[in-house]
């Protein structure tokens, strides 16, 4: 009985012109390119992802950005409850592996739980009393040195009316600025700030309550979602470990740069050094910015207790150890776990601060590892956009572990570093292919033919997965 086979359009005369009696094709499917081959012949077949039904590459941005648009406005909303309960979610992930621990000594499940809360809730309890027992003095501290800061004003002044400025308009430009009404907007503001701080601490106490209690055990409902789409386990797990390791070594080398701020602020007779070098502590936290907002107060207040030097020597010592500590040590510990570029840091930190407020600033690396797991490391499809999101060296280590997949470690392996571009002769973007690259590539063979115009279900699943 003659095999029967399906003949796509652009390839009739090749394969009529083998004869009446041929061996059936062999189709070679790889994640860009579908090849086929027939005795000396290649047939190249289109490959799904650049079919006619594909939306534009600009398109498809013009819709991503709309939709992440329409996401921003709608967390935008919701900010005062999603900040807290997002925090309280990293937090619990964070020390998740306390309660595992104990789960296997055979402690009680909701005793392993209550354990691991009394854990958070000791964390946060101290890191707020070592906050408030560092920040009382600063009342007393301030009004002291008003005298200080009123000559610094004089001085202005005077300064100001060496080079033909009066005082007066001085006077005039400054209360022209001021009325009544913007002085209780101000007040207005201080104190719903106050207030909010005080929703976000009982928000976050309540989800860190419930999320503990709903997480006691997720055995069955991790094996649910790797049972319908693996992928996406591995992505939500993976988010897991990242922010575990981000939360743990930024903390770790926060207090370390904090230890060593205060032995240097007390070295240079700053005010309140155990204050601002707490305070640096938590703008570790703020990427790419935090060392900025943190230096600011106790170099003023360095300025104004012994002069300017003093002021400017702690800029010194603080860049010091900052470009040691988290420039050249901490990058070692943390390239692994959050893997981001430079550039998606400081963009991240500018839209979750808009989106989610201050805590945003705080929250700026696990949202954005959060946003990078659902929506681009929970399909292969989609991985590519990698490309835009993490530095040159992680897109490397990625290639070469084979996490893109084969068609990037062959397209990493024919880059031309002295042209970027591809070292391809060919003017058809190297669609052709021999025999002996498809045995090499090791690539997967099925002995049915295809059509040219269209996919298979087979294709189908290949492609989406």
């Amino acid at each position: 009985m003659k095999e029967e086979q399906r003949r796509t359009p652009g390839s009739v005369d090749a394969i009529t012109a083998l004869g009446s009696r041929k061996p059936r094709p062999l189709i070679v499917k790889r994640p860009h390119k579908v090849t086929a081959f027939t005795g000396d012949t290649v047939i190249n077949l289109p490959s799904r992802h650049h079919g006619e039904n594909a939306l534009p590459f600009g398109l498809s941005v013009l819709i991503s950005l709309a939709l992440a648009t329409i996401a921003g406005v709608g967390l935008y909303q919701i900010r005062d409850m999603f900040g807290p309960v997002f925090f309280a979610l990293t937090l619990v992930l964070t020390v998740r592996p306390i309660h595992r621990w104990l789960v296997r000594k055979g402690l009680p499940l909701w005793l392993s739980a209550i354990i691991t809360l009394t854990t958070l809730g000791v964390l946060l309890i101290g890191s707020l009393a070592v906050m408030v027992w560092a920040l009382a003095p600063l009342p007393d501290v301030i009004a002291d040195y008003v005298p200080k800061f009123q000559d610094w004003v004089q001085n202005g002044l005077a300064f100001a009316q060496a080079h033909g400025l009066s005082s007066d308009q001085l006077t005039q430009a400054i209360t022209s600025k001021m009325d009544v009404s913007s002085a209780l907007g101000y007040a207005t503001t201080a104190l719903a700030s106050v207030s909010n701080v005080g929703t976000l601490i009982g928000m976050l106490v309540l989800s860190l309550v419930f999320i503990t209690a709903d997480t006691m055990s997720l055995r069955f409902r991790s094996a649910l979602v790797e049972s319908y789409d693996s992928t996406v386990y591995h992505a939500l797990a993976s988010f897991e470990s990242r922010v575990r390791s981000y939360w743990i070594v930024s903390s770790v080398f926060g207090l370390i740069v904090a230890v060593f701020n205060a032995i240097g602020l007390y070295a240079l007779h700053v005010p309140l050094p155990v204050a601002w070098a707490f305070f640096s502590f938590v703008t570790n936290y703020i990427p790419n910015v935090g060392f900025i907002i943190g230096v600011i107060p106790p170099a003023l207040m360095g300025a104004l207790n012994t002069g300017w030097l003093t002021g400017v020597w702690v800029i010194v010592m603080y860049s010091v150890i900052n470009f040691v500590i988290q420039s050249l040590i901490q990058p070692k510990f943390t390239a692994d776990a959050v893997g981001l570029s430079t550039t998606m840091t400081f963009v991240s930190l500018i839209f979750w601060t808009i989106v989610v407020g201050p805590l945003g600033s705080i929250l700026a690396v696990p949202l954005t590892l959060f946003a990078k797991a659902i929506l681009v490391d929970s399909s292969r499809s989609s991985r590519w956009l990698d490309a835009f999101l993490v530095s040159d060296s992680d897109t490397e280590k990625k290639i070469d572990s084979g996490y893109y997949g084969e068609a990037a470690v062959e397209a990493a392996e024919n880059f031309d570093e002295d042209d970027e571009d591809f070292d391809d002769d060919d003017e058809d973007g190297g669609n052709d292919a021999t025999r002996d690259d498809v045995v090499s590539d090791d690539t997967v063979l099925d002995d049915s033919a295809h059509d040219a115009g269209s996919t298979t279900d087979d294709d189908e699943k290949d492609g989406g997965h």
